[in-house]
Order: C-alpha cells, then structure tokens, then sequence
C-alpha cells in the first residue's frame, strides 16, 4: 500500500485541490486512511501480522468503511477545535496545537449547508474507494470485490510475481516485485502531491 499518510491523501489532491467545493477534505482524508484502520484492527488483535480483509474490499470500504470515516472524522474535528480552542491564549505552540491548525485549515466542512452531510459521505466514500483500488495496484494479492477470499491476478499474475522476499515488521516474508515498484512510485508521488500547492489559508479559531 501506499503510505496511509500522506500518500493516500496526496493521490486524491486533484480532487480535493481543483474541486474543494464538492468534497469535504477532512472526511476525504480519513475515508482514504479508514481501509488500513479497519484491517489494522482486526490485523493486531487476530492475526499478528498485516493482512488485507474486509477494509481492503469495494463491500467493505462502502458498508464499514463510510461509518468509521465518518465517525473518526466527527472525534478529530471536535479535538481539533478543543485543543486549538482550549490553548489560543497559550504563546507556546507544541506539536499538538500546530497539528490542530494545520488540520484546521484544511477543512472546509460546513455544517450549516443543506447537503453538508451528503457532501460528507460522499467525500467519506471516495476516499475508501481509492485506497482499495491504489491497493490492488500496489499488493500481490487483492480483496477487491469479496473479502473472505482472495482475488484473481487483476493486472496478470506476472504483476505479482516476486523477484525477492524481505522480512519486515508486520510483513516477515514481503515479496518485492512489479507491484512495490508501483508501491514506491505511488508513495513517493502521493506524498510530493500532498504537499505540493497548499491550499490558501484562512481563520478557523
């Protein structure tokens, strides 16, 4: 996969870069992080090691997905403006309250329109979908449309072949292949797309 932050995020700048206005960026964001949350989850508790399951498929990414986005989505907007809120008087600025701006900047929720919750899960639902597609660019195996069994070969089983394994934390026999080629093309090209072109600023708190 591409790294969950920021990589994700960057592959969907386009969207959220030319067309802020029909997404809202922070429950875009999430949604593109929330598949490896759900599979993490169910990774560290079940298995011991990373794997993808229900998060990484079109069913999963839509039905558990969209309702984990967006309830993640409402806790770190609502820590957003507590802890920016709670330390606007305070001169000094740690990690958590730069975050808090930073973040704060970025999202263009407007709870006040009509179509502010539509907006939401939309924004919710295109971020999930395309982390499961840039995952089934990225991994050997996919989950893409069932997620209790393996998919076929999408881009041909030589996509997936491996030249190489390395053992890694959470990975310890990762095949390196056609498909991490692709993983580090899309993390590094995510990542300068992320931070490339801020957004303009403007005042939350």
């Amino acid at each position: 996969m591409p790294v969950a932050f920021p990589s994700h995020q960057g592959l969907l700048a386009p969207l959220w870069r030319l067309w802020p206005e029909r997404f809202s960026i922070l429950a875009l964001w999430v949604g593109a992080l929330v598949p490896d949350v759900i599979d993490g989850l169910e990774n560290i508790v079940v298995r011991g090691e990373f794997r993808q399951w229900v998060g990484h498929s079109l069913l999963g990414a839509s039905l558990v997905g969209v309702p984990v986005a967006l309830v993640l989505t409402h806790l770190l907007r609502r820590a957003i403006r507590r802890i920016g809120l709670r330390r606007s008087r305070d001169r000094r600025r740690g990690w958590p309250k730069r975050l808090a701006l930073w973040l704060a900047l970025h999202d263009n929720a407007a709870p006040t329109r009509p179509s502010w919750l539509r907006t939401e899960v939309f924004s919710a639902w295109v971020g999930a979908i395309s982390h499961v597609i840039a995952d089934m660019i990225t991994h050997e195996h996919s989950r893409l449309l069932w997620p209790f069994a393996i998919d076929p070969h999408w881009l041909g089983s030589w996509w997936s072949s491996a030249w190489t394994h390395v053992s890694a934390p959470g990975y310890p026999d990762y095949p390196i292949g056609p498909h991490f080629v692709a993983w580090v093309l899309l993390t590094i090209g995510g990542a300068v797309a992320f931070f490339r072109w801020p957004p303009r600023r403007r005042a939350i708190f």
